[in-house]
């Protein structure tokens, strides 16, 4: 059971242990750590690229800089049915794969081979959805205009060069009906993580509700972040002599203040750091410091 945690009226969030079946032969974990957060309550391209954004900030804020692959559980619903696909979900799985050998297992027709191909073999913008429109797929037109806008909205988010749209990106269809997306992290060949649009799954639980949300792998975020170059800060020793404690305790509240980080200790013959008694000392030079000047330059 996941614990959600409230946000506002209409955004939640978790980290939780998560455990999923899976069949025997699978590679992937069946129990992992999860982050994820949800939009509940919805709709449009405006909540869609609040999550999508979100995401990508998240792990901004850790270190880690992603990029997202768009797909569209709705598109693909729609070419399949323009030409009578029986094995929709089959078909999911082989387009997921990018296999074109097992999308020949299961249709026949050239016209909707070629489009099929060039989902699998393409990624960029708005144009992907438009060519496939051209190909008498007029059914798209809708989605051209939510995607659209929805590419807007997270150009202005500042996001616009680290999300694409790829039509083989596809989740489950059981649980997802609209946009979806895989979230990546240069170096790694496999998702950390990725959300869309489940409005249908709300119904199963009685809940008229739109919703929207993404998830992120903890386990694999952990992996990467060991990875990241750790900076090591400047830490400024100072000493005081005794007598001159309460005047170091106002000269270090005024470096920590600046954004300054440093230590405080009785003064025992160290050779580096500065030294409060009657005058500041920088102890390896011997120079006296003038504060004001020595926060400034340490900033």
């Amino acid at each position: 059971m996941i614990a959600l945690k409230l946000c506002n009226e209409k955004r939640l969030y978790y980290i939780e242990n998560c455990i999923r079946y899976l069949p025997q032969k699978a590679i992937s974990q069946r129990e992992f750590w999860q982050a994820g957060a949800e939009l509940i309550g919805e709709y449009g391209p405006e909540a869609d690229a609040e999550v999508i954004c979100l995401a990508l900030e998240s792990l901004d804020k850790i270190g880690l800089k992603a990029n997202i692959d768009i797909g569209s559980i709705s598109v693909f619903k729609k070419i399949a049915n323009h030409f009578n696909v029986k094995d929709i979900d089959r078909l999911r799985i082989a387009i997921s794969s990018k296999s074109i050998s097992e999308v020949k297992e299961i249709i026949n027709n050239e016209e909707a081979l070629k489009i099929f191909s060039y989902v699998i073999e393409n990624r960029g913008r708005i144009e992907i959805l438009e060519n496939i429109a051209k190909m008498n797929i007029h059914e798209l037109y809708d989605d051209i205009n939510y995607i659209e806008k929805l590419f807007d909205i997270i150009k202005d988010y500042g996001y616009y060069d680290r999300v694409v749209i790829d039509l083989s990106t596809l989740r489950e269809m059981k649980y997802y009906n609209g946009i979806v997306f895989d979230i990546f992290i240069e170096g790694l060949g496999i998702p950390i993580g990725g959300g869309g649009r489940y409005d249908d799954m709300m119904k199963e639980f009685g809940l008229d509700l739109k919703a929207t949300g993404f998830a992120i792998n903890i386990d694999l975020i952990v992996k990467l972040i060991e990875k990241i170059p750790i900076k090591k800060e400047r830490i400024i020793n100072v000493y005081y002599k005794e007598g001159y404690l309460e005047k170091a305790i106002d000269i270090i509240k005024n470096m920590r203040n600046k954004g300054i980080k440093c230590s405080l200790s009785l003064y025992r013959g160290e050779k580096e750091g500065i030294l409060i008694s009657d005058n500041i000392i920088d102890l390896k030079t011997g120079e006296e410091i003038n504060e004001r000047n020595y926060i400034s330059n340490s900033k």
